[in-house]
């Protein structure tokens, strides 16, 4: 699976806000997640008005078991579910969105999560410093919306935090898109694949800057899952361009979205 060019998805919020992240190239760091201010959330209850786009939906309430409260839209239906992280950047799950609701139509249920800092997520400092219990309660989420299985995917920051911590949640199968092989809060990639059973999926792309293509071959092939795979795209797309491009409404799913459904299915059902 290779595909050339520069992924230019910026998310559906105002460009500028993700691309302040990671939205378009490597992380600005690899080792510590940013901590931007939240969007605006006084009245807001619709994907529109979060993620200023025409995108349908409401804003749904993720909640862990201590209170917390973080949010997020969810698409779709079913008995196997999706749950999207997050880049890092301002807009939070927004950027996820059009591949949310193209999985939705897809026979997918999709929920795409802020973390603690991100929206109008309220956490504990406990919650906050656990990005476990953050991704749990994501899973626990679908589950009680009707999912039997769950996987786990994120972009950039979010993949890491997959990898990292993803079967640990609950998660039944875990996909990383463009994460980095060290980010605080999770284990290195290398640890953390040794600890996944579960079905694996790692992707970056050569040209992406500060991705380690190397490294993340030696954490697949130190995974004892039997289903694993690991793969390396020419260009440099990254995280959620992966399977997107374009700008908010103008994003299109890319060819990469449907081989991630097909995979994420047959992960599922295995």
């Amino acid at each position: 699976m290779r595909r050339g060019g520069r992924g230019r998805r910026v998310g559906a919020v105002a460009a500028v806000l993700v691309a302040a992240g990671c939205a378009g190239g490597g992380p600005t760091t690899a080792t510590s997640p940013t901590t931007p201010a939240p969007l605006p959330t006084a009245a807001v209850t619709t994907v529109a008005e979060r993620c200023l786009s025409s995108a349908p939906g409401r804003i749904v309430a993720v909640e862990a078991p201590d209170g917390s409260g973080m949010t997020g839209a969810t698409y779709g239906s079913g008995r196997r579910a999706v749950v999207l992280l997050h880049q890092t950047g301002a807009g939070g799950f927004c950027g996820w969105v059009p591949y949310a609701r193209w999985l939705g139509e897809h026979g997918m249920l999709a929920l795409a999560v802020d973390d603690c800092v991100h929206g109008a997520s309220r956490c504990t400092d406990a919650t906050t410093a656990d990005v476990r219990a953050q991704v749990a309660a994501a899973v626990d989420r679908a589950r009680a919306s009707g999912a039997e299985r769950v996987a786990v995917v994120g972009a950039s920051m979010g993949g890491a935090r997959a990898l990292g911590v993803g079967q640990a949640a609950g998660a039944d199968a875990v996909v990383d898109l463009s994460g980095p092989e060290r980010w605080e809060g999770v284990p290195d990639a290398v640890t953390a694949a040794r600890a996944t059973t579960v079905p694996l999926l790692v992707v970056s792309s050569d040209g992406d800057d500060g991705i380690d293509g190397d490294v993340l071959d030696a954490a697949v092939e130190a995974s004892p899952s039997t289903r694993k795979q690991r793969v390396r795209l020419e260009g440099s797309a990254h995280g959620w361009d992966v399977v997107t491009e374009g700008i908010g409404d103008a994003a299109e799913v890319t060819d990469h979205g449907p081989w991630l459904l097909r995979w994420v299915e047959g992960a599922l059902d295995h």
